[in-house]
């Protein structure tokens, strides 16, 4: 008994360590806010509330902390789920170093919780073992370490002389959506017949375009903060230009 009480105290508890997780994501969503990326309500002002009454439920009695570890394991899922963009601080870095951190730190809090939900759930007075200390110590420094180097080596490829030069830019921000505001600029290009190349630059500082031209079988990457070259051949006509990833429209003109 003496043995197994020891145990259990140097162990981490499940609510403890489900708080810490909820304090990350309330933090990162927090300052992206601050910042000024993804202030679109409800997402981001949903997440906040949801993160504060689950850490004001984890200090309650039994029932309470049960509670608080399915709101927080429900909106940390969500989170997730949620249009990929807390996934995006790994897989597309930031270009904007403020923003990379603060979504990755939100991203691997959200993403910690719901296991952890999972188990304050199952027993609300349980305690983890010992290593799950430097476990979650290991996975914060493995993830951040990986993401950094893909953010030290994003492509980059500016405009050249005689390129046509198109940027994606935003000069606003919506309460409903973060969509609002972007646009090309210039929305409309002009260029004689033959090979065109089209120096497309996304100034986003987290989220990545596509951008198309769809009658020519044209679909390139952006990443964020980065400018690449997009070479194609341009038929005589005027041609639907295209950023998927929001739906920002242009047009180029040949002939």
């Amino acid at each position: 008994m003496d043995v197994t009480t020891t145990r259990a105290a140097t162990g981490v508890p499940w609510p403890r360590l489900l708080a810490f997780c909820a304090g990350l994501t309330l933090a990162g969503t927090v300052l992206l806010q601050a910042a000024g990326r993804f202030v679109g309500f409800p997402s981001l002002v949903l997440v906040d509330l949801a993160m504060l009454t689950g850490l004001l439920l984890l200090r309650g009695r039994r029932r309470a902390v049960r509670s608080g570890a399915v709101v927080i394991g429900l909106f940390s899922l969500l989170n997730n789920v949620h249009a990929g963009l807390f996934l995006a601080a790994v897989a597309a870095p930031a270009a904007d170093p403020v923003t990379f951190l603060t979504c990755l730190t939100t991203w691997i809090g959200s993403l910690l919780a719901i296991p952890v939900a999972v188990a304050v759930v199952r027993s609300p007075d349980g305690h983890g073992p010992a290593l799950l200390r430097p476990a979650v110590a290991a996975v914060l420094v493995a993830v951040t370490a990986a993401a950094a180097v893909l953010f030290v080596t994003i492509a980059d490829d500016p405009a050249q002389p005689g390129d046509l030069s198109v940027v994606r830019e935003r000069d606003g921000w919506g309460l409903l959506t973060d969509q609002a505001g972007r646009r090309f600029a210039p929305d409309r290009l002009t260029a004689g017949p033959g090979p065109v190349t089209v120096a497309v630059t996304n100034t986003d500082p987290l989220v990545g375009l596509t951008f198309v031209v769809p009658d020519l079988g044209v679909s390139e990457r952006v990443a964020p903060g980065s400018t690449a070259r997009i070479t194609f051949d341009a038929p005589p006509g005027t041609h639907r230009l295209l950023d998927d990833t929001f739906l920002v429209e242009g047009t180029l003109t040949v002939g």
